[in-house]
């Protein structure tokens, strides 16, 4: 406890000037010249006290500043993501809605992104109705892997598209494609294309979307069309079965104008493929479905094929796509993925669903559990795994059987 100065030492301590009182006038206490030193420590130990306490709240401060701007980036960053994915819907809602051929269409997948496709009682009834070994077996035979090859081509010259070189390098867009012209040695531009198709009769006719029978319609081959006027010339366009070895030649017989579908006519093994059977109805939501395809289309295909067969492939001379599909058509490595899922939406113009694809697999059928076919897959929503669309059976049928029709008049002498 601090002991209180006595009023001479009061009167000693706040004098202002050097000057010496009479002795009688100043009694000095035996304590004054201990007490000094005292309360300097005293006085000390609080300073101390004092600055440790602002150090702690500086400290405390700056560490509160350093989360909070950890939890701002941490935000940030996830704001970004979550605008990445809101950019990314936004534009494939754009494009399906030049796709779509009704006002449904566009709807369903609204539906579908808005109140999301987890619906748990329909998952569990799908997945608990039994092995679909037996429905793959059936049908996988039928299911085509389509390969294509074709360029670009001024018509009146008939000059092909090459890519532009400055010094011998190839130059590049903005977009990283590269930039192509009519004039120039530089290399022929070729494109080359996968898909899926399947059986739907005897007379080798196979079923696909537009966009793989057309190709160039989008793009950079759309690009080069509109800015060049140049026109598209198929230099090669095929399928392979499972089960066979050789590709058989295809050609277009058919597309829609209205509907991402299209009509090729096989030979070959197409004329000898079981023919998939199509449903009389559609699927209703919560229905299982199997899609099946060539996602990715040579890549997935040689990712199931062993080490020493791609290292084989590797060390031949010239390798590129088409001589790689015959290798694999060879080797019995020509098979369809398989993916199960289970429908969300239904309209008159698409069918969506969640089993899992991606591109090389537009075109394959989706299948219900007695493998008759419901939908022909079409287009995937990128960044969302669960909004795969697909065109209804019932248009697919009406495209068939006027194409069928048709074919029967021109028969007729």
């Amino acid at each position: 406890m601090d002991t209180l100065p006595t009023p001479t030492e009061l009167f000693v301590t706040r004098s202002r000037e050097p000057w010496s009182a009479p002795a009688a006038m100043v009694r000095h206490s035996p304590q004054s010249h201990v007490a000094a030193p005292a309360r300097e420590a005293r006085a000390a130990r609080r300073h101390v006290r004092r600055v440790l306490v602002l150090l702690v709240c500086l400290v405390a401060l700056l560490l509160g500043m350093g989360v909070q701007s950890l939890y701002t980036a941490d935000l940030a960053e996830r704001l970004a993501q979550a605008q990445d994915r809101v950019n990314d819907l936004d534009q494939n809602l754009q494009a399906l809605r030049a796709q779509a051929s009704t006002r449904d269409d566009v709807e369903s997948l609204r539906n579908v992104v808005g109140h999301g496709l987890d619906d748990a009682q329909a998952r569990v009834r799908a997945m608990e109705s039994g092995s679909v070994a037996p429905v793959v077996s059936k049908v996988a035979n039928s299911v085509a892997l389509i390969q294509g090859r074709y360029v670009l081509i001024d018509p009146p010259t008939g000059r092909p598209l090459r890519i532009a070189l400055v010094k011998g390098k190839p130059q590049l867009e903005a977009d990283g494609e590269p930039r192509l012209t009519l004039a120039g040695r530089g290399p022929i531009y070729m494109f080359r294309t996968t898909g899926t198709a399947f059986v739907v009769d005897a007379a080798g006719t196979l079923i696909t979307n537009r966009h793989v029978a057309l190709p160039w319609e989008h793009g950079v081959a759309m690009r080069a069309i509109a800015s060049l006027g140049v026109r598209p010339m198929v230099l090669e366009l095929r399928g392979f079965l499972p089960g066979t070895v050789d590709p058989f030649a295809v050609s277009v017989a058919g597309i829609s104008t209205s509907h991402d579908l299209a009509l090729l006519r096989g030979s070959g093994a197409a004329l000898s493929a079981e023919p998939l059977p199509m449903a009389k109805l559609g699927p209703s939501p919560g229905d299982a479905v199997l899609v099946l395809g060539y996602p990715t289309g040579l890549n997935a295909l040689m990712a199931r094929a062993d080490r020493g067969f791609v290292a084989g492939l590797r060390e031949q001379p010239d390798m590129n796509d088409q001589k790689a599909a015959d290798a694999l058509a060879q080797a019995g490595l020509i098979q369809p993925l398989v993916s199960r899922g289970i429908v969300a939406q239904v309209s008159d113009a698409a069918v969506v669903h969640d089993a899992q694809t991606t591109f090389g697999g537009s075109g394959g059928p989706v299948l219900n559990l007695r493998g008759e076919v419901l939908a022909i897959n079409r287009s995937v929503l990128a960044g969302f795994g669960g909004a795969n669309m697909g065109v209804p059976v019932l248009v697919a049928s009406e495209m068939l059987q006027a194409e069928s029709e048709s074919r029967k008049k021109e028969e007729q002498p």
